[in-house]
């Protein structure tokens, strides 16, 4: 019974040439479009899950759990400083935690911000901070930087190491062109101390093995400029010691008493009245008053200065290869919870940030594209069917009359549309490779800037996905079958006695 099905159904597809190489066109169309792009897609995206982990995130970012944007790049809110960016809780303690896993191969704790540049009189610019322990950032990044002038930080160095975008801005604004030893003032803001202003020795410039625009903003600078300038403190809350006599002075004054009016009041003008200068002139010769005394002791005024040297934004962490990603930040979650701290761990993505993001995104808009490309071609398939079936009314009434099942009929419509769909799908996947693997040897070069974010790099080469190849042929095998229920259920439907008496 299968194998007269089986011819039944070649029959019909060569007797109907046309509607057969249609339909098979459309399907091997589809197919070809669906291995390229997403070979495409697939490549893409892996270069950049493999750029970053590399070179910027790690496998792991490590944050507060009140953070909400994990990425390293703050995704633009980084001129945004009117809340504390949190610190990672215990950072020291999560280091010795990582650094005692055979499965963590480095970490490098981190912290992000963002300056203004002032260059002399005239030459402006900003750029995107990376604080950094020099030692600890090349052991787990070696080689994503080329330094173009001077040289990286050393341990213990103060200085800045700035991108190849700063000096641009630099030098479009002014005309000039900063070199290493060279002074730049930069300005920050953060909630605790305001507005700083830090002024550091460029000590080199560079670029990234694998640039990008996020990237390209972003300039090295040492830990303890970049904790001034985001505000890690070590005293962020200073309690005021008042002696009783001190105490009982305050309890005694109110606003009116302290900023009072002109006539009143220990602020008001009689501090500041002639008198003064005569009681000065007066007291010359004998005990005069010594006006440092009103601001009292300040000897602890560095020590409320000082950063925090266990402040860290980030903990990025890289894994052994062998090592589930989704698995370790479940279970360091687990420990964080477990030792009551407050932090969280993230995967790469996270880390990465918008532009990163956006390649996924595009894969799913793409899927999204192919999904209705393959409704059409559904609708278009149905329709060719139909037609096919109208055209066979009298042969069906004719197998039906002299016994044929229901069954029988359906099967052999359903098996017409699967040999389309294998034959003309087989063909259009290999298409679709050998198109794949010609771009793999030329080279894909990005047109643009978009692209070349969206692709990983300035040239992609694509590779064919084993992957792709399969979900596009079990794709275009379910398109045919279900474009292939409606023409089965017409064909069902006829009768027999109408069939043969129209025939």
């Amino acid at each position: 019974m299968n194998g007269l099905i089986f011819k039944i159904a070649y029959r019909n597809l060569k007797e109907h040439k046309t509607k057969t190489l249609i339909i098979g066109t459309l399907m091997a169309l589809a197919i070809m479009v669906l291995v390229v792009g997403n070979s495409f897609m697939e490549t893409a995206a892996s270069g950049i899950e493999k750029t970053y982990i590399q070179n910027f995130t790690g496998d792991v970012v490590i944050t507060s759990s009140e953070m909400e944007s994990v990425s390293l790049f703050m995704d633009g809110s980084m001129t945004n400083r009117e809340e504390l960016t949190p610190v990672i809780p215990s950072s020291m303690e999560i280091q010795d935690y990582l650094n005692s896993l055979k499965t963590v191969t480095s970490i490098n704790p981190q912290i992000g911000g963002a300056a203004l540049l002032k260059h002399g009189e005239d030459g402006t610019g900003f750029a995107m901070l990376f604080g950094v322990d020099p030692e600890m950032y090349k052991q787990t990044f070696k080689d994503n930087i080329k330094i173009i002038h001077g040289e990286f930080l050393k341990p213990g160095e103060e200085g800045i190491v700035l991108s190849k975008a700063a000096l641009r801005m630099i030098k479009e604004s002014s005309g000039s062109i900063v070199k290493p030893g060279d002074s730049v003032l930069l300005t920050g803001i953060n909630s605790v101390t305001g507005t700083k202003i830090r002024e550091v020795t460029v000590r080199g410039t560079f670029e990234f093995v694998n640039e990008s625009p996020q990237l390209e903003m972003v300039s090295f600078i040492d830990l303890n400029n970049i904790r001034i300038i985001d505000g890690m403190l070590s005293y962020t809350e200073v309690e005021a010691n008042l002696s009783d006599s001190e105490q009982a002075l305050l309890g005694e004054l109110d606003e009116g008493s302290l900023f009072g009016s002109d006539d009143e009041g220990l602020f008001g003008n009689d501090l500041f009245t002639d008198d003064v200068s005569e009681t000065s002139e007066t007291n010359s010769t004998g005990s005069e008053l010594d006006y440092l005394d009103i601001l009292g002791d300040t000897s602890d005024r560095e020590k409320y200065s000082q950063t925090d040297p266990d402040a860290w934004h980030y903990i990025v962490v890289k894994l052994d290869d062998s090592v589930n990603e989704k698995r370790f930040i479940k279970n360091l979650n687990t420990w964080f919870n477990d030792n009551g701290i407050d932090a969280k761990a993230s995967g790469w993505l996270a880390g990465a940030g918008a532009i990163a993001k956006m390649s996924n995104t595009l894969t799913i808009v793409f899927n999204f594209l192919v999904l209705i490309v393959a409704v059409v071609a559904v609708i278009i398939i149905m329709n060719t069917l139909v037609i096919s079936v109208n055209e066979r009314i009298g042969e069906i009434g004719t197998m039906r009359a002299i016994g044929a099942e229901k069954k029988f009929v359906r099967s052999m419509i359903t098996l017409e549309t699967l040999m389309i769909s294998v034959i003309f799908g087989v063909i259009g996947a290999a298409v679709g490779m050998i198109i794949t693997r010609l771009i793999g040897a030329i080279g894909y070069e990005a047109p643009n800037t978009f692209l070349q974010v969206i692709l990983g790099g300035p040239v992609l080469f694509p590779v064919i996905s084993v992957k792709a190849v399969v979900i596009s042929l079990v794709t275009v095998a379910l398109v045919g079958i279900v474009a292939s229920l409606y023409p089965v259920s017409i064909a069902l439907k006829i009768s027999p006695v109408k069939a043969m008496g129209e025939n």
